[in-house]
């Protein structure tokens, strides 16, 4: 029997029309529809692989699970999804969040390069985030994941099947708060398809992130006549599916009158706050502000400040010899230190700033490429930068003054990247922590 959350199926014809009502095509034609066949039978063999994987896997069916559980209590608290996702990736995590909202799962979609320069934000302590990479190792993504709040949970949606083998998951799975969604594909798109744009990998991600959404609108909206069908009618009241739903509105006696003073909940996915009409017109206290001190007297905040016993130096578990380093083992050895805010040592007199990384990143988004043949091809790009090359200042050192020495060294000589502030300018051991020097203007 159908249940009451079924759409109506539309009638279209069970079999394949005759052959014969059509005329015959010609080779050329003939040939493009092979090839689209073609891609049409290996996105299928990809989504039959995946669904034979969640029905034999016990660990993909446990970390199923596991995300749809933690997705709904994020919502039941109030919190969201935060989908994050590049390329191809991001626009299958933006239909992903558009889903997700139609079906009263409170979502919002994040860039990650938009994060890490302020969007970050956005996300809150009671939030789970959703990362789409195929290859699990997206650098944007990997830059971001020491800068998510240690309270939220990480869902990594990629190729992996063991979340050990996954990067995106090396910082958040060891304490319990990361969870793998293997989405595989059956065999390479460039065997298959001749070309490795992707089709298959952004297929299985995007049924998998469907399955997802279905699954926590149903263990999300459990109360009589307001399921997930019900829900998403009243999300949906534009195009064809508005317009059914009108219609039957329309002719459903209405059974509660309306009442005089509204008292309507407005929520803010993006935000996590729900406001009671009545807030919005109470006249609430203007709290006081806050005077700073004069620009002449504030000094560099501490916030800012990373001691340097706090910064990992790269390595890598798989390569012996240090010239041998890539790009990844700089990231995950960065996203397996949070404290250090993603700086990096690379030797113990050379330090790479978290802005260096990003910027290298833009650069060379091939990470295995070892570093020292990415500065071979990018000579006139440097990724650390060696001690004797830091500014070195007391901790007394008026924030204005150190702009204008930072200012300065911009528009002639070598450009200041790293502060180190001091307790004893004589003594190098007195180190208080080191700085980028665009901290120094807030960014």
């Amino acid at each position: 029997m159908a249940s009451n959350n079924d759409l109506p199926m539309p009638s279209w014809p069970l079999t394949p029309p005759d052959a014969s009502d059509f005329p015959p095509m010609n080779m050329k034609n003939m040939s493009s529809v092979v090839t689209a066949i073609h891609v049409m039978s290996t996105e299928r063999a990809a989504l039959t692989h995946l669904e034979r994987l969640y029905q034999t896997d016990a660990r993909a069916q446990q970390e199923l699970a596991r995300a749809v559980d933690c997705i709904a209590q994020s919502v039941r608290d109030g919190g969201k999804l935060v989908v994050c996702g590049v390329g191809k990736s991001g626009k299958i995590g933006r239909k992903v969040e558009a889903t997700m909202n139609s079906l009263g799962i409170y979502s919002a979609f994040l860039h990650p390069t938009e994060a890490l320069h302020g969007d970050l934000g956005l996300v809150r302590p009671n939030d789970t985030m959703l990362l789409i990479s195929f290859s699990g190792r997206s650098p944007e993504l990997l830059s971001l994941l020491p800068h998510i709040p240690t309270s939220v949970p990480v869902i990594a949606l990629t190729s992996h099947t063991q979340p050990s083998e996954c990067p995106l998951l090396s910082l958040h799975a060891p304490s319990g708060m990361g969870i793998l969604l293997s989405a595989p594909i059956h065999e390479d798109e460039e065997a298959s398809l001749g070309v490795s744009a992707p089709t298959s990998s952004t297929t299985v991600a995007l049924c998998l992130g469907d399955a997802l959404a279905i699954a926590i609108a149903r263990k999300l909206h459990t109360a009589p006549d307001k399921g997930p069908a019900e829900v998403f009618k009243s999300h949906h009241p534009g195009g064809a599916i508005g317009a059914a739903h009108a219609t039957a509105m329309s002719q459903t006696p209405l059974t509660t009158p309306s009442s005089g003073a509204s008292n309507q909940t407005f929520d803010s996915p993006s935000s996590s706050i729900s406001l009671q009409w009545d807030d919005l017109n109470s006249n609430s206290s203007i709290p006081n502000f806050s005077l700073q001190l004069p620009p002449a007297h504030q000094r560099i905040h501490s916030d800012i400040l990373v001691p340097l016993d706090q910064i990992p130096t790269a390595s890598s578990a798989t390569r012996q010899n240090p010239s041998d380093i890539r790009l990844l083992d700089i990231l995950l050895t960065a996203i397996q230190h949070p404290n250090a805010k993603s700086w990096v040592f690379l030797s113990p007199n050379e330090i790479v700033p978290p802005r260096r990384i990003r910027s290298f990143l833009s650069r060379h988004t091939n990470v295995d490429m070892p570093v020292v043949d990415a500065l071979a091809k990018d000579s006139n790009y440097s990724l650390a930068v060696a001690r004797n090359n830091w500014l070195l200042v007391p901790e007394s050192t008026p924030l204005a003054e150190l702009q204008h020495m930072v200012s300065t060294s911009r528009n002639g000589g070598t450009p200041i990247s790293v502060i180190a502030v001091m307790k004893d300018i004589a003594c190098p051991d007195t180190c208080i922590g080191v700085a980028e020097a665009e901290d120094l203007w807030g960014e």
